[in-house]
């Protein structure tokens, strides 16, 4: 079996990942040409950036392609010289580092609260100290991870010396959405550089300044000519599409994502979809009704409820329904009802196309509103946390999609056995589904009739928390998983290699049959039956 690998080094790219989510300054004289020419057509020289041409893409494809070809992101000199870059670059003194590290950290915060609002305690937890968790739990495990795989195989076969490595796919491009633009975009990078690819990064054309952060951080931080981020919006894409890539990682909407897939499975790119869906929160009698209500609220409206793993709606027993009304109602007063515009409590809408799309919602339901801390804002983006309930199932705000917003629908079911035909009535593949009971056959009884990505109990979002647990969909939720281990395998291709016998005793004991001519047919035959599997049971 051929000698593992060093990745010492690449342990140490990893290791100071959390300093590009710190550093937003960037010199335009250290760069070669040919990279100032990319800052100048891309961002302009620093200032607003503009669109790409499909020429550059090319010969950006081209020249990602050509340095993964030459082997820069599999040799241990490669990744000594990252190190030693990234040493040089950051080697200022602690005092100095963690001025460094506090700086840009609030930089990448202003931009997140610029773009979309996101409040300070937010964007560090959920977007920032999030992602140091991710690459803390990279460096720890990767190297385990990237081991040949010993698999199980008959007796007669252990002297194969069988084995599976895994190997990077090439270039691969991650498309990264709006609504947490940093994580979403950068924890797929962990594994597609652990798993040693090469990689084109795709911000949301709709968190400009982000994006510019962004654009500023990788080629100081991670190889330029392995490490790119381009800017743009569908042409890009589809340009990028019509590339021999290794891979394509998507997180955003079902809709597009079939577009992703579409448009990749012409050139057969695999893909990991990351997609959205609605997910049921569903309150059974007998639970802790007072934290069930406080737990889908939080849940539901973080963000403005523009969180792919968002409960969509509340799906309550009917004999506990007025008892999680009040709770409810209740908590969102002491949440909410005193400034729900204030930063430090809530986001924004995206922009008036979304904001039109849900204040359409809320004008066309058949339900009634039993809390609201106030009216919408098309000038400050804003729609308050509303609670909607008796509703029927054909209302608009079941049946047209996620929600994506920070309305709560409430609906009824009369007993257990009913709950799963609701919830595949709905949405049949939500991303995550959320029980809360006390009751052990209970949740196992939904969590085994209803197909999700993720099944939580007695909370909402709670496998976020929990770093390194897959991140996946079913159906329309999407496919393929992610986070930790699985974006190793994700961005890997798996090689089985076996070394063959070459001895005159094996050629002549166990591949004697396979001959032409020699011994005769019953004979091989006798042979083969000899190597071939009994039953056993």
């Amino acid at each position: 079996m051929p000698p593992l690998l060093d990745f010492s080094p690449m342990r140490e790219v990893l290791y100071h990942l959390p300093t590009l989510v710190s550093s937003c300054a960037t010199n335009n004289a250290f760069l070669p040409p040919f990279h100032q020419r990319y800052r100048a057509k891309v961002h302009g020289n620093g200032e607003k950036p503009t669109a790409v041409s499909v020429p550059y893409l090319l010969e950006l494809v081209e020249r990602l392609q050509s340095a993964f070809d030459a082997g820069k992101t599999r040799a241990v000199e490669w990744r000594r010289e990252q190190l030693q870059q990234l040493w040089t670059l950051i080697d200022v003194g602690r005092h100095d580092l963690l001025q460094l590290l506090v700086e840009n950290e609030e930089a990448l915060r202003n931009a997140l609260f610029q773009d979309i609002g996101k409040s300070e305690l937010e964007a560090q937890v959920y977007e920032l100290g999030g992602l140091k968790n991710e690459i803390l739990h990279m460096l720890q495990n990767f190297e385990d991870w990237l081991r040949p795989e010993i698999p199980t195989v008959p007796e007669m076969f252990r002297t194969y010396e069988p084995a599976i490595h895994r190997e990077p796919k090439g270039v691969v491009l991650i498309i990264a959405p709006w609504n947490y633009p940093i994580i979403l975009l950068l924890l797929p990078l962990l594994g597609a550089i652990a798993a040693g690819n090469a990689a084109i990064l795709k911000p949301s054309e709709f968190v400009p300044t982000v994006t510019a952060r962004l654009a500023e951080l990788i080629p100081k931080y991670l190889d330029r000519d392995c490490f790119r981020v381009v800017q743009g919006g569908k042409d890009v894409v589809e340009e990028l599409l019509s590339q021999p890539l290794g891979h394509v990682f998507f997180t955003g909407s079902t809709p597009v994502g079939k577009t992703i897939m579409a448009a990749a499975s012409k050139h057969l790119i695999p893909v990991t979809l990351e997609l959205g869906g609605k997910c049921p929160a569903i309150v059974t009698e007998g639970c802790n009704v007072v934290q069930a209500a406080k737990r889908i609220a939080w849940g539901k409206f973080l963000n403005a409820g523009q969180t792919c793993v968002a409960p969509d709606y509340a799906l309550v027993q009917e004999s506990i329904l007025p008892q999680f009304q009040d709770e409810l109602t209740k908590i969102m007063k002491t949440l909410y009802a005193h400034d729900p515009k204030h930063p430090a409590k809530y986001g924004r809408i995206l922009n008036a196309m979304h904001f039109n799309r849900l204040t359409s919602l809320l004008a066309s339901t058949r339900g009634i509103k039993l809390f609201s801390t106030g009216a919408p804002s098309l000038s400050d983006l804003t729609i308050p946390p509303t609670v909607i309930t008796h509703l029927p199932f054909y209302d608009s705000l079941l049946q047209s999609g996620e929600i994506f917003g920070p309305i709560l629908p409430i609906v009824s079911f009369p007993s257990i056995s009913s709950v799963a035909g609701i919830v595949s009535q709905i949405d049949p593949y939500p991303l995550a589904t959320y029980i809360f009971s006390l009751h052990p056959p209970t949740t196992q009884h939904l969590t085994h009739l209803i197909p999700s990505g993720a099944t939580v109990i007695n909370d909402v979002m709670g496998h976020l928390g929990a770093t390194g647990l897959p991140i996946s969909g079913r159906g329309s939720s999407g496919m393929g998983s992610y986070r930790g281990k699985e974006s190793v395998e994700c961005f890997s291709a798996r090689r089985t290699v076996v070394s063959v016998p070459t001895t005159q005793e094996w050629e002549e004991g166990m591949l004697g049959w396979r001959y032409p001519g020699g011994m005769p047919e019953e004979q091989k035959l006798a042979m083969w039956k000899g190597i071939e599997g009994k039953k056993s049971w």
